[in-house]
């Protein structure tokens, strides 16, 4: 868990990240803070002072980034460029997979580009590969707009689809704690003719989702993770606008999960989510590792 980890060990694993070179990127070169929404861990990297161009930034040096570090499990990189009229962010899982969104890589980079004066104000825009989203960090408490909720259906009983970004699969449980996310969740994130049906063939993300008496709990396999992660903020609106459909629970909704507890909203702009957001490392001293809840 994120408490056994501490600054010796990111320290110790940054000394050889330092001599690492991928796709010509001298590693000793990057800019970057590894922060994490609510245990989801995060990578935050700033192309303009790390002085990468655009053509730079693929999958491959991706995955050998978020692969570099030992001490703990980097589930995915969030590139930004702060340069231009909007800053854009970029997302890429820890396998090197691209993600058209990540909701608690957004909820790090608003935080960041908060604190560095790249935001126009304490809301403004920030440019994803899935549209330009709202975000908000104003008195300090984060909110990041994930879109509308997209493509609900049933897919059997028990199992509904949603898109929030990215491709969900919400399945409803009676025992959270006791199910075995890895054995059920990869033959359904593989299930070719599944994706097929659902017309998502990069596959699914599986979300296993509890009512509860004050909301939902959320357990979440991810793809490009290829395992269960603390938080998945696509996965916690997807499960949260499942749970409105199916169960009329109302926004805004507490979801708990392995993380701690996150919050959904819903108004005009569509799911909009919350939550703990911290700073585990950074290489830029301007950075502040100050906790901050929202």
């Amino acid at each position: 868990m994120l408490e056994l980890i501490t600054i010796t060990d990111l320290t110790s694993d940054y000394r050889g990240f330092r001599c690492r070179t991928a796709r010509g990127v001298a590693f000793s070169r990057l800019r970057f803070a590894i922060m994490h929404g609510n245990g989801n861990i995060i990578l935050v990297l700033d192309e303009q002072l790390s002085g990468l161009s655009e053509q730079q930034v693929d999958g491959v040096l991706a995955r050998e980034i978020c692969q570099s570090y030992t001490a703990l499990r980097v589930d995915g990189i969030a590139f930004v460029r702060s340069s231009g009229d909007r800053v854009r962010m970029t997302y890429f899982e820890r396998d090197g997979t691209h993600s058209t969104m990540c909701g608690n890589a957004l909820r790090c980079v608003t935080r960041y580009c908060a604190e560095r004066g790249y935001l126009s104000g304490p809301e403004d825009v920030i440019r994803t590969d899935d549209g330009v989203k709202w975000v908000s960090a104003a008195g300090g408490r984060v909110h990041v707009e994930i879109g509308p909720g997209r493509e609900f259906r049933q897919v059997a009983e028990g199992q509904y689809f949603a898109f929030s970004g990215l491709a969900h699969l919400v399945l409803l449980t009676d025992d959270l704690a006791g199910v075995d996310v890895l054995a059920v969740a990869r033959p359904l994130r593989y299930d070719t003719e599944l994706c097929a049906r659902l017309a998502h063939p990069e596959g699914l993300h599986v979300n296993f989702m509890q009512r509860l008496a004050d909301g939902i709990g959320v357990r979440t396999y991810e793809v490009g993770v290829e395992d269960e992660t603390l938080a998945c903020g696509t996965g916690v609106a997807a499960s949260a606008f499942v749970a409105n459909r199916v169960w009329g629970l109302p926004f805004p909704m507490r979801v708990r999960v392995r993380g701690g507890e996150m919050t959904v909203h819903h108004n005009e702009r569509g799911l909009l989510i919350s939550g703990t957001t911290n700073y585990l490392f950074s290489n830029i001293t301007t950075c502040r590792p100050v906790a901050r809840s929202a």
